[in-house]
């Protein structure tokens, strides 16, 4: 049985046993005896936190000392290291294990073009001129794409993020020497952030105000939804009076997928808009994974259903339309009260008039008559909405007067602007 300990490591709490620990005092002992430095102590303990955390331990477990003698062989051996003036120390290889950062060190604004240019080794004026050529490219799409990175990825905060972003082993040694050189960088930040501090201010306004019109865009659409819903369920399930839709299981079914895909995305769009306002994705991965998968799901579902009722749907539709003729006197012009009217001519050998709706309305406001050789239509007392106690769909009568005529060309091609006369009631 062996005897445990809690230390800190890098700000974060650890289990190890006894032996364990009396084995990495005495390696941080001597690496802080060998570089005389307290801040890369503080850096080789930062490392040391995530080397554990890549390799499985957590709160719930404890360090062991092969798993210390798995750190020993990742950073390095601090007898190695020596001054420049003692021994040279040994070259730094590669590694594989490049991650991507945002290089706020050598920003320009966010450190998008930067962190990109260190991870694949090209310079970060190609870059920059790569995003500005998508944004001409996507009409702004390259804006996005931009506030994208700015969000998923992250900053490169510590000495260590510095050597993964650039593919370096993460040694005692390689963070002494990034410590060092954290002056230099340093001055070179605060000269940026004078030159750039009012540019990043203004910024950061715009993507917060961006952020919450995003923020309010997708509460609206959730509270509207949500009231929709809350409507149908209490009508049991009733939504409108006298409609092709819905009406049956399956069509019912299609949508409340619907609201739910609506309500799902309106989820997005704010989790979105908090991410552009905090610059930082508010939930974790896995989550979005979900939330992601659901929608594709949902949709898919959704127009299969669609696809099935259709036919359904558009066979009701078309038994509710109608249409009559109204026989008039020969004309060689048309006067119509508006030029909103759907109104079509075709060539007939007779005269008259065709009115084609949707479900019932009282045709006797739509008046046609004929006065000096002039067809009047006049539709000012005809009401186009449907006459429901809730909502309508379609919510008009969808009124089209066809004009039947042997000269039907002509009379297209006039524009009736002629004051309308007063009719007999």
């Amino acid at each position: 049985m062996n005897e445990v300990t809690k230390i800190h490591l890098g700000r974060q709490a650890f289990t190890i046993s006894v032996d364990a620990h009396h084995e990495l005092k005495n390696y941080l002992h001597a690496i802080e005896k060998q570089v005389d430095d307290k801040e890369v102590v503080e850096e080789v303990e930062l490392r040391m936190a995530e080397l554990l955390a890549e390799h499985g331990i957590n709160a719930s477990k404890v360090i062991l000392p092969a798993d210390v003698s798995f750190l020993k062989e990742q950073l390095g051996n601090p007898a190695d290291f020596k001054d420049e003036d003692e021994t040279t120390a040994p070259e730094a290889k590669p590694t594989d294990s490049k991650r991507l950062f945002r290089d706020t060190d050598n920003a320009m604004l966010a450190g998008v073009a930067a962190g990109l240019a260190t991870y694949f080794g090209i310079d970060a004026l190609l870059v920059r001129l790569l995003f500005v050529l998508i944004v001409f490219v996507t009409a702004g799409g390259g804006i996005l794409l931009y506030i994208l990175l700015w969000l998923l990825v992250p900053e490169a905060k510590t000495p260590s993020d510095r050597l993964q972003m650039a593919g370096k082993p993460v040694t005692v040694d390689s963070l002494k020497e990034i410590v060092e050189n954290a002056d230099v960088k340093g001055a070179a930040n605060r000269a940026n952030a004078a030159l750039s501090g009012p540019i990043n201010t203004l910024f950061r306004f715009i993507l917060r105000l961006i952020g919450l019109v995003f923020v309010l865009s997708g509460l609206s659409i959730l509270f509207g939804l949500v009231t929709g819903e809350a409507y149908f369920l209490s009508r049991g399930g009733t939504w409108m009076q006298g409609n092709i839709f819905p009406s049956g299981v399956r069509e019912n079914l299609v949508l409340h997928i619907a609201a739910a895909v609506a309500a799902l995305m309106a989820v997005f769009i704010i989790l979105f808009g908090v991410a552009i306002f905090r610059r930082k994705w508010p939930i974790r991965t896995w989550i979005t994974g979900v939330l992601a998968g659901l929608i594709f799901i949902g949709m898919a579902a959704g127009g299969a259903l669609a696809a099935d009722v259709y036919p359904t749907v558009h066979a009701r539709y078309n038994a509710n339309l109608h249409s009559t003729t109204r026989t008039v006197q020969p004309f060689t012009a048309v006067n119509v009260d508006n030029m909103d009217v759907n109104l079509n001519y075709q060539v007939s050998d007779k005269y008259y008039v065709a009115l084609s709706y949707y479900d019932h309305p009282n045709l006797v406001p739509v008046k046609t008559i004929v006065q000096n050789g002039i067809l009047i239509l006049d539709t000012r007392q005809f009401n186009e909405l449907r006459n429901c106690q809730t909502l309508c769909l379609p919510d008009t009568y969808n009124l089209t007067i066809t004009v039947y005529s042997p000269n039907a060309i002509n009379l297209e091609n006039q524009y009736n602007v002629q004051p309308m006369p007063a009719l007999p009631m």
